[in-house]
């Protein structure tokens, strides 16, 4: 039988060894996600012949699954265990979080076995970091606009990178952001603000980097994340009061993402106003992530 480990803050290194040499730009695979939210999905993890696999549990049916292994070496070895330890453990066996450069290599690996199930849902938004930070042409006209007419509003806002001094009126407006949104009334909200207060805790542990508005010397958003993968900075948190969105979005981009290709900021879980906003930015790509099942 497998051997599972809860993940812990220990385990950073070693995972990241993982996940940091890895082409892909999948949010799932960024060490502060992984651990901020193992709660709800009790992530456990294991390496297996040179591979880091993670397990998981879906909330729909509470039932294990895993994402595509990470390493080099002999993948068919490392399926055909994952398969093992399923039908062992008596659950189906599944990959989640699947993209389509995942599927080729599995596909290689024990071909004409898996089928491949869309989720549009779980697609990632990437977006070229430049575009982010220049809103530049006509496509971006209202985004500048907008941004224009909050600079003249609160001319002395400040952007300013979070430190530890910070946490404290982060939590609370992460507080305030949760009333505001009732939290309490949605289980995936109320998974998001504990996942949320889980990383400002564990900030510099995490090694996360961020920045926070203010305006009149009130913190009205925040917004951070950690690298993913070699050239893609992961947006994992970005709050605002008061509609201050895309002066942190594109404060994030110049401030903290700007040594990176490609800006991730996530899914939008099917939820189509934050569908909306994702795609007003413009996604350089859009990360198409599904479900991988064994053949029926």
């Amino acid at each position: 039988m497998l051997q599972f480990k809860t993940v812990e803050l220990k385990d950073k290194p070693l995972l990241d060894s993982y996940l940091l040499k890895s082409d892909y730009r999948n949010c799932d695979f960024s060490f502060s996600n992984i651990f901020c939210w193992k709660e709800r999905y009790h992530t456990t993890y294991g390496i297996v012949n040179g591979f880091l696999v993670i397990r998981f549990v879906v909330v729909d049916d509470q039932k294990p699954c895993y994402i595509m292994p990470l390493g080099t070496g002999d993948l068919t070895g490392v399926l055909e265990i994952l398969m093992a330890d399923a039908e062992e453990n008596g659950f189906p066996f599944r990959l989640m979080s699947i993209t389509d450069d995942m599927f080729a290599l599995l596909e290689k690996a024990v071909p004409d076995t898996f089928e491949f199930i869309p989720m549009r849902g779980g697609s990632d938004y990437v977006y070229l970091t430049e575009d982010l930070i220049h809103l530049a042409g006509k496509k971006y006209q209202s985004k500048r606009n907008h941004i224009n007419r909050f600079k003249i509003d609160y001319p002395d806002f400040e952007f300013v990178p979070i430190t530890k001094e910070l946490i404290p009126a982060c939590l609370e407006m992460q507080k305030q952001w949760c009333i505001e949104n009732d939290c309490t009334d949605s289980d995936m909200l109320h998974s998001e603000a504990h996942a949320v207060r889980t990383a400002l805790n564990n900030y510099e542990d995490l090694q996360l980097r961020g920045g926070v508005i203010k305006i009149d010397g009130k913190l009205t958003a925040f917004s951070f994340g950690q690298a993913i993968g070699q050239d893609t900075f992961g947006v994992h948190v970005e709050k605002a009061l008061n509609g201050v969105y895309a002066i942190i979005n594109q404060q994030i981009a110049e401030h903290v993402a700007c040594n990176y290709k490609y800006m991730n900021r996530e899914e939008d879980l099917d939820l189509e106003s934050l569908r909306k906003a994702k795609m007003s930015y413009h996604p350089a790509i859009l990360l198409e992530k599904g479900l991988v099942q064994v053949k029926s």
